[in-house]
């Protein structure tokens, strides 16, 4: 059982799951669907499958996923997190079925493969500090047990 630190604090890394979307809040779409007043595109809001890392969150503002979105054929199409939920604008639910959920889904994948590297990377250089940390301790502990006080000694022991 690992502990991450500094991303997810004090969690159990596999109990935090894939950075992932679990469904469409269908409350949230607009009430017009389905009739000749609908929108062509609105804002389909999506529910995180748990709470988004601050840095999942940063990977997923950046200007890459724009790119990757406009490579896969939705240029207009914006993605922005609040909270547990993705707010998935300018499309519409024809759009996500024909493949535009399969293109988040594959994005918020990477985004969190990066993020799990990082956190993998930066535990193993806290891992290596703390040795590094433990070794000079018990270095410093193995010099001040030798050094005597007695007045008949005045040399190491």
């Amino acid at each position: 059982m690992s502990i991450t630190r500094g991303f997810g604090r004090d969690l159990d890394a596999e109990l935090l799951g894939p950075f992932a979307l679990d469904h469409v809040v269908d409350t949230e779409l607009p009430e017009s669907l389905g009739t000749v007043d609908a929108p062509e595109t609105y804002v389909v809001t999506a529910v995180f499958t748990r709470r988004p890392d601050p840095l999942e969150l940063e990977l997923l503002a950046a200007p890459e996923v724009r790119e990757q979105l406009a490579a896969a054929g939705y240029p207009r199409v914006t993605l922005t997190a609040v909270d547990r939920r993705l707010l998935i604008g300018e499309t519409d639910l024809h759009e996500l079925e024909g493949g535009l959920a399969r293109t988040i889904g594959v994005i918020l994948a990477r985004i969190g493969e990066q993020v799990e590297a990082r956190r993998i990377a930066r535990d193993r250089d806290d891992d290596e500090v703390s040795q590094r940390e433990a070794s000079r301790t018990a270095s410093v502990w193995s010099v001040a047990k030798r050094i005597s006080f007695d007045p008949h000694e005045s040399h190491y022991r």
